[in-house]
């Protein structure tokens, strides 16, 4: 069964309806997204490759969520399948977000030290 047969076979079902709106409000307020933007820069600072960045933030972002879940769900297998297809989709969403965000960032602060030049003994860069 792929995720939109799981995600249309929840829908019937009121557990997994509420399950999946819990689960989706709290990823939502969690913002994940920019939680793991700081990491991205320290990845890229430490040349780690793109791939791996990605599959590192889509991970730890996929752990948290799990955290989101309702144990109450565990009893449901519709609505637990259906909240997994949501973690796995929304964490591959966050990560590149995440990354999309934290390259922007280094980015601005590339471009920030660049046009920047000259700094005076004992200038602090922020």
């Amino acid at each position: 069964m792929n995720r939109a047969q799981t995600e249309q076979k929840a829908v019937g079902t009121s557990v997994a309806e509420v399950a999946l709106q819990e689960l989706q409000d709290r990823i939502e307020a969690s913002g994940l997204e920019n939680k793991y933007t700081g990491l991205v820069c320290d990845l890229c600072i430490g040349q780690v490759p793109l791939e791996k960045a990605f599959g590192q933030i889509h991970e730890k972002a996929m752990e948290q969520m799990l955290g989101f879940l309702d144990a109450r769900i565990l009893e449901d297998a519709v609505a637990l399948d259906a909240c997994l297809d949501r973690i796995a989709e929304e964490a591959e969403r966050v990560a590149w977000l995440a990354l999309e965000r934290g390259t922007e960032a280094l980015r601005e602060g590339i471009a920030m030290l660049e046009g920047q030049q000259g700094f005076l003994v004992g200038d602090y860069v922020n």
